[in-house]
């Protein structure tokens, strides 16, 4: 069973939200980044048509 941890435990997803470990603008940056690196970024975030 999948926990949504990824990135090094740097950040848990469920289908309504998006939780990063470490506070601040550069480590939520950090995780941004490894999202797009992992080519997983559309997969966590999705977006929300209106």
């Amino acid at each position: 069973m999948a926990t949504g941890e990824a990135l090094g435990g740097a950040y848990f997803s469920c289908p309504d939200g998006l939780i990063v470990r470490d506070a601040g603008i550069s480590k939520m940056t950090q995780v941004l980044v490894g999202l797009v690196e992992a080519d997983d970024f559309t997969h966590i975030l999705q977006r929300i048509d209106e």
